[in-house]
């Protein structure tokens, strides 16, 4: 008899694991029924948006690599002008990111 409830509860403990994998999946499915699934159109036009964006963006990052590569070996090779430019672009960044965050109190 104490066998017996042994075996009942390991099996409906076995079960219980389960429940919260199964109760993922069916709310996952019905999640995905609500979806607005793009037309091959419309996934082409999305997929042109962002190789264009990406495209773009990896221009903007690659110049802006190569300008700051040349600054840097002008102020290592101890060029004052090259030191002032970076100086500026410093005190730039530092005032762009610090004094729009401050709060304003009238």
């Amino acid at each position: 008899m104490a066998n017996q409830e042994i075996a009942e509860k390991k099996s409906s403990s076995l079960a219980g694991l389960f429940e919260p994998v199964r109760e993922y999946l069916r709310e996952t499915a019905g999640e995905l029924r609500k979806v607005h699934w793009p037309t091959p159109q419309e996934a082409r036009n999305l997929t042109a948006v962002v190789m264009a964006v990406m495209l773009t963006m990896a221009l903007f990052l690659g110049l802006f690599d190569f300008l700051f590569e040349r600054l840097m070996l002008e102020v290592l090779r101890l060029n004052l002008i090259a030191i002032a430019i970076a100086v500026a672009i410093a005190l730039s960044i530092l005032v762009i990111v610090f004094f729009p965050s401050r709060e304003r109190r009238y």
